[in-house]
């Protein structure tokens, strides 16, 4: 019997099904949807008294976490919820699940979503007393000090800054000025090397050599929580747990405190694993201590945890030097113990999730609430340049070639970035022109004139759709990229406004991060286009009111670009939700959707899950996108054409519902304008137009649309 290889991918679809038939029979889960008992029966009678009912998948997740804090008596657990599930009151029912009719909660959450947190609670939890602790000062921890056991269901929100900063330290000790000494003022020893050393130094004899600067009165409140309010929260809720994975840093630091000052943890993310082992090290050691301790895995040793669950990756750096041999003689030659450098590699083993996070963590999917949605559609539209924009695009690609293959010559990949972000700006930044000034001497390398043209083609297709979505009663989300040194929103709001449209530029100045959410609500009514940095609104926000996403620029982070594009894809939307991706042909912006797509796929193959963790973090990180975008340029790389990449990406997304995706695509027709894939009752639509200044030309170029016959496609 000859052996045959099988990729992982075809290995999943063959034989996906007895796979999953031996984990149900080989493990035992402790809360089964199928099989309720007493326990959970009573636990749907209490969830009934929300004022807010979660829908049957985020209840089911409720019992879950419920039964391992309460029941199994789990102290840290995760909640792994893809985004737009409704993670939020999954949280809030949870917590009202607790054997006690009296309980408090603290929630630390990034600071734009503190208001959310608030509102979420008031609408979900009766007679539910909430105190925002966001502001400054700390009073209502002072109260909360000298307060009793909770007389009602109490819920403090926290914002993420607010948590970590502390009042900054400056260094002090006893000045001789006569001898310029600097004494130690308790012991009077000599402690000048010793502050040069350290920010925060100690005197041999443990005397503090800082103390506390006169700038800001502040004290970090996670760790004034932890100091003083030890065990007097039942749970401690961390949203985006994500971002706080760092060992030493303020919002680990934050995570930490709060961990140790509750009785409970529960943390919330929509992007586990980041790619690297090592982003699970600082916050399983938080959630689950002793099982870290048991497997002896030390906390001070990341990189021990990368050896048992990630991929490190040992060079022998050989060098000629002057060393002294075993017979103690000086020679010239080849050093014998070459140094070895060990870097950790993008890669997580499976024993993280059976070792780990299997009796800690549940993962939910955005389809498992697919009921509750409506239809999404996305449409990738191509346009072309103007003959004198492309001229001059183009002769900007071959100077920025020559230079960054002189550069590569001598080892330095410098210049790659200012390559891309330039070649990914100017198409959109054509009337201003583009100067390419060397990172590190600062003289100029390549340069762009300005086109003399008030309306660029993409903005003429932008205003076209704009007009078409708004006419239907559908307010629209606009996404770019650039809002800095090459901020494109004035423009673009101009020409918006010029068509009889009303644009509103959302940035980071406009509104504290904490009343964002709110701002953007007040401003719906009067607002029938709203401009944004996709990082500004990726995480948290929901932005229903604006059913139509269109993405002037892309950039070419798959995470911001996955999180953005479900902004108003989420529970609560009525209307069908389209997503548009504009770009010029047969440039960089081109390219770099191309490369997305190709990434989701792989990702989509091996994981089987359309979502920002995982492989997609993995086919991000491994090969940076900046670098795998300049390959693209100097030859080193191709990428498929961008109709070809969407196509396989969308075919291999309605493919894949499951981890272990069983079924493959039934059929596919092609023509000359279209290919279709089917997938029992659901059905995705590739079709292919391209414009070219402002007009619509069929088998040529591409856009793509997703279309569903009779339910809706997840």
């Amino acid at each position: 019997m000859t052996a045959r290889e099988l990729s992982l991918k075809d290995f999943l679809n063959e034989y996906g099904d007895l796979l999953k038939e031996k984990v149900i029979k080989s493990l035992k889960p402790i809360y089964h949807p199928q099989k309720k008992g007493a326990w959970e029966r009573e636990q749907e009678e209490k969830l009934k008294q929300l004022k807010r009912q979660p829908f049957p998948a985020q209840k089911d997740a409720v019992l879950a976490l419920a039964k391992g804090l309460y029941v199994e008596n789990r102290n840290g657990l995760i909640m792994a919820g893809e985004m737009g599930f409704g993670k939020t009151i999954v949280a809030i029912a949870t917590s009202y699940l607790m054997p006690k009719s009296a309980y408090r909660v603290i929630i630390m959450c990034p600071p734009h979503l503190v208001q959310k947190w608030i509102r979420e609670i008031k609408e979900t939890v009766p007679n539910a007393r909430i105190v925002n602790l966001n502001g400054n000062g700390l009073k209502e921890l002072e109260q909360l000090r000298k307060a009793g056991k909770p007389k009602a269901k109490e819920y403090y929100v926290l914002g993420r800054e607010r948590a970590k900063l502390h009042y900054s330290v400056t260094k002090t000790a006893w000045l001789q000025k006569h001898l310029k000494r600097v004494l130690c003022p308790r012991c009077g020893a000599d402690v000048k090397d010793v502050l040069k050393k350290r920010k925060r130094p100690l005197c041999e004899c443990g005397e503090p050599l800082y103390q506390a600067e006169n700038k800001l009165r502040r004290f970090a409140k996670a760790e004034y929580i932890k100091k003083y309010l030890k065990g007097k929260f039942d749970l401690f809720i961390a949203d985006e747990v994500h971002e706080l994975k760092g060992g030493t840093t303020a919002q680990g630091q934050a995570f930490a405190c709060l961990t140790a000052a509750a009785k409970k943890t529960l943390a919330l993310t929509g992007t586990l694993m980041g790619g690297y082992s090592t982003n699970l090290f600082y916050i399983l050691w938080r959630l689950m201590p002793s099982k870290m301790h048991k497997k002896k895995i030390f906390f001070k040793s990341p990189k021990q945890f990368a050896e048992l669950y990630g991929v490190l990756e040992e060079s022998r750096e050989e060098r000629n030097e002057r060393i002294e041999d075993e017979y103690g003689e000086m020679s010239i030659g080849r050093s014998r113990g070459a140094r070895v450098i060990v870097k950790e590699k993008p890669g997580i083993s499976p024993l993280v999730l059976t070792h780990f996070l299997l009796e800690h963590c549940i993962f939910m999917r955005l389809s498992d609430v697919s009921n509750a949605l409506p239809p999404y559609e996305e449409e990738v539209v191509e346009v072309e340049m103007l003959p004198e924009q492309k001229e001059a695009y183009k002769t900007l690609e071959s100077d920025l070639y020559a230079e960054v293959q002189d550069a590569l010559r001598y080892g330095s990949r410098s210049l790659l970035g200012a390559l891309v972000n330039s070649l990914l700006a100017y198409p959109d930044g054509a009337r201003r022109g583009e100067i390419v000034l060397h990172p590190h001497s600062g003289d100029e390398v390549a340069s762009a004139p300005p086109i003399d043209a008030y309306l660029l083609p993409k903005e003429e297709k932008l205003l076209e759709i704009l007009k078409k979505e708004i006419a239907e009663g559908r307010k629209c989300l606009v996404y770019v990229e650039h809002t800095g040194t090459r901020d494109l929103t004035g423009e673009l709001a101009e020409r918006i406004r010029k068509v009889g449209l009303r644009p509103f530029v959302l940035k980071s100045t406009t509104v504290k991060a904490e009343q964002r959410e709110e701002y953007v609500k007040k401003i719906v009514p009067v607002c029938d286009v709203l401009i944004a940095n996709p990082r500004l609104v990726q995480t948290g926000l929901d932005l229903i009111d604006f059913p139509t996403v269109i993405f002037f620029q892309t950039g070419y982070s798959i995470f911001t670009l996955r999180q953005a594009s479900r902004r108003s894809w989420r529970i609560g939307q009525k209307e069908p939700v389209r997503v548009y991706y504009l770009c010029y042909s047969d440039t960089m912006q081109e390219r770099a959707l191309s490369l997305i797509a190709e990434k989701l796929e792989t990702a989509l193959a091996v994981e089987g899950d359309l979502s920002d963790k995982g492989l997609v973090a993995i086919a991000e990180s491994s090969n940076s996108m900046l670098y795998e975008l300049a390959r693209t340029l100097v030859g080193e790389k191709k990428t498929k054409a961008l109709s070809e990449s969407w196509k396989n990406y969308k075919r291999k997304e309605i493919q894949t519902d499951s981890l272990l995706g069983i079924d493959e695509a039934e059929d596919e027709t092609t023509t000359t304008t279209t290919t279709t894939i089917t997938k029992g009752d659901r059905k995705v639509t590739v079709k292919y137009t391209k414009v070219v200044r402002g007009r619509i030309y069929p088998q040529k170029g591409y856009a793509i649309g997703v279309t569903t016959k009779g339910k809706r496609l997840l």
